[in-house]
């Protein structure tokens, strides 16, 4: 346990007197009997200490309409648009809709859940940006397995712990490789206790956060974590693939694609997934529309979050593909 020190003490009193009790900074120097510059470098070392923390709660617009429209075309269960006016980074879209999807996050969290989490990079800026808040009796469960030897800020194992810590519940681990050499493995692991045990255990998940991945190279975090191959992502891209939830693949249609990937992996079974009753699918961009929209079109989310040009591009793409209504 860090040991506190009387500077410690006396930087947070100055940080208390200038944020909470709106004193200026000649007033708390005459209380501290220091000079003005002298406190304002002490506000700032409290900060570098994490004695003072500053929380920007921005200010969302969302699209009520396309949220509408979404819900309507797709029967989900929830829904939420983000406004943005122009086109975004690719970073500051993921850190926006990690953001909006904390809230949303937040607000289904209920006492005695299991939450379920596969990984990604947007979940990954999810779990940044939920606030932590104890839920009584929780707990959170990873749906896939681990990403390489490496611990990758984005694999599940380290968005389940770090959800755990923030909810104050227990985290479900799943300590088996998400991608094996080779079929006759999987079904080794598979059949493991410990290992068979933990990827049942999202069957009575009340709610699942995943994201929503691509085939295309610049946005496949499969790919661009150096977890399969370039050769790998043009077998899995001409089977028809144009995007996957969990590690699972699908077509334009939604349709699971029968691929020897899926025999390789180890996690969460598509019908069991299917058995969660809110799964929150969170991804954004017009290079992932058309890995949104065969996610929804094979009900592998419920739930989405994502932005307006996105959803814009989604409804376009779903009057062709799946034959929505105008």
């Amino acid at each position: 346990m860090k040991k506190i020190t009387e500077r410690d003490e006396l930087l947070a009193f100055v940080a208390e007197q200038y944020y909470e009790e709106d004193k200026k900074q000649t007033e708390i120097a005459e209380m501290v009997e220091l000079t003005r510059s002298a406190v304002s470098r002490m506000l700032t070392e409290a900060r570098e200490k994490g004695i003072v923390e500053i929380v920007i709660h921005h200010p969302f617009q969302y699209d009520q309409n396309l949220e509408e429209k979404l819900r309507t075309a797709f029967n989900l269960e929830h829904v939420a648009v983000v406004v943005f006016q122009d086109q975004p980074s690719y970073d500051d879209l993921r850190n926006r809709l990690g953001k909006a999807a904390s809230r949303l996050l937040a607000s289904l969290i209920k006492p005695g859940y299991r939450v379920g989490l596969s990984w990604g990079t947007t979940v990954q800026a999810t779990i940044e940006a939920y606030e932590p808040h104890p839920v009584k009796d929780t707990k959170v469960v990873q749906l896939v397995g681990v990403l390489g030897s490496t611990r990758h800020s984005y694999s599940a194992q380290i968005l389940v712990e770090r959800l755990a810590e923030k909810i104050n519940g227990e985290g479900r681990y799943l300590y088996a490789p998400f991608l094996v050499e080779n079929e006759e493995t999987a079904e080794t692991l598979l059949e493991d206790p410990v290992v068979k045990q933990a990827v049942s255990g999202g069957d009575n998940c009340d709610l699942a956060l995943m994201g929503v991945g691509t085939i295309k190279p610049a946005y496949c975090s499969l790919f661009q974590g150096g977890h399969i191959s370039s050769q790998e992502l043009k077998a899995i891209r001409a089977a028809g693939a144009v995007g996957d939830v969990t590690g699972l693949y699908y077509d334009k249609e939604g349709e699971l694609l029968q691929i020897p990937f899926h025999r390789h992996r180890i996690g969460m079974a598509l019908e069991d997934i299917l058995q969660i009753t809110t799964r929150v699918g969170v991804a954004g961009s017009a290079e992932k529309a058309e890995a949104v929209l065969g996610a929804l079109c094979g009900g592998y989310i419920n739930s989405l979050v994502t932005d307006n040009l996105t959803a814009i591009r989604v409804l376009e793409l779903a009057h062709t593909t799946c034959q929505l209504d105008s």
